[in-house]
């Protein structure tokens, strides 16, 4: 009897989902598994890598293995993605369809409840984590969060399934506050804290017309920004993308700017600025973004606690950090409800 997938040593876990996925390449999109060079570029909630064919440019590959999206659900990804590299406004990974025409391709894992699935991208050239202070560098950072709105607010794409992100779904419905063993990690007091949170944002985030809500990325950190070659900022790692208010993309950006500025005086503040004059180039700001700023900084820390608390009991690599990151987010979330800014928000 196979051994479930989850209680499978990390390395294991991966060495088996490369094997599967060099198949799935041979099969499906024509490329060669036995001889492609595959460059793990991350496994936490879905395992990544860059395929490099010899003598040919480089794609990436994106096996959804926990936690995942619906195969429906991740060709709506795919096709928003499809259609912001065709409107040519900001640079992002270009989906690459079979030879059938398919966005994504299931992936049979043995001892693993349901397939997951497979999507290949072109891999977009870039340095992640975009020097946040040289010059110009902030201002376009703006100006490409703003192009992935103005797509969203303007170009309609049928049949968008994706997640909504919003109060319900990530504090009341969340896995941190819906999940015993979340809560075991969180902690009575960090539980209690959250739950308080939720009661004290919720109006806020109920705030706003349908202008100002539309497709957004979803976990549009630092990480996921590139510096593209030639000048300008691209984005990539869609796979939490879903319908919410604007501000949350802007929140996330923000919070992961602080976390490396805080320390530097007056660099976070310079940072934001020309964020922000950056995204008003494209399109307006949201209306009341220095007041809801704090309550979407909260919903994006709890948007990290859910992901920390799913996945750190069944992989290695959330489990090395994420601790840590949900003791800081549970102290700053203690500390707001005692009356004091939240880390991020604006004077």
């Amino acid at each position: 009897m196979l051994s479930p997938f989850s209680d499978l040593p990390h390395a294991t876990q991966l060495d088996l989902l490369e094997s599967l996925s060099r198949a799935a390449l041979s099969e499906h999109y024509g490329l060669d598994g036995d001889v492609v060079r595959m460059e793990v570029q991350r496994y936490e909630d879905n395992a990544v890598w860059r395929v490099t064919p010899p003598g040919r440019t480089s794609y990436v590959a994106r096996l959804s293995v926990r936690d995942g999206r619906t195969a429906r659900q991740q060709r709506s990804e795919m096709e928003w993605l499809d259609s912001l590299a065709s409107s040519r406004t900001v640079a992002v990974p270009e989906p690459v369809t079979t030879a059938d025409g398919r966005y994504v391709v299931p992936v049979e894992v043995p001892g693993h409840d349901e397939p997951p699935t497979l999507a290949l991208l072109h891999w977009l050239p870039g340095t992640a984590e975009p020097p946040y202070r040289q010059p110009g560098m902030a201002q376009e950072m703006g100006c490409a969060t703003a192009r992935v709105h103005q797509h969203a607010a303007t170009v309609p794409l049928l049949d968008f399934d994706r997640p909504v992100w919003d109060a319900e779904t990530i504090l009341f419905k969340g896995h941190a506050l819906t999940d015993p063993s979340a809560q075991k990690q969180l902690g009575t007091s960090g539980t209690d804290a959250l739950r308080r949170v939720a009661e004290l944002i919720a109006p806020a985030l109920q705030e706003g017309g349908q202008d100002e809500r539309g497709r957004i990325h979803g976990d549009l950190h630092l990480e996921n920004l590139l510096a593209v070659p030639g000048g300008g900022v691209g984005v990539i790692d869609f796979d939490d993308c879903g319908v919410g208010h604007f501000l949350i993309d802007i929140a996330t950006a923000l919070s992961s700017v602080h976390r490396i500025a805080r320390k530097e005086p007056g660099a976070y503040e310079e940072f934001v600025r020309a964020f922000l004059a950056g995204y008003a180039e494209v399109r307006p700001l949201p209306t009341g973004l220095v007041r809801l700023l704090e309550p979407y900084l909260l919903l994006r820390d709890a948007f990290i606690l859910n992901f920390v608390a799913a996945a750190a009991p069944v992989n290695a690599a959330v489990a090395s950090w994420g601790q840590e990151r949900i003791a800081g987010i549970v102290a700053s979330m203690q500390a707001y409800v005692e009356g004091h800014p939240y880390p991020g928000t604006l004077a």
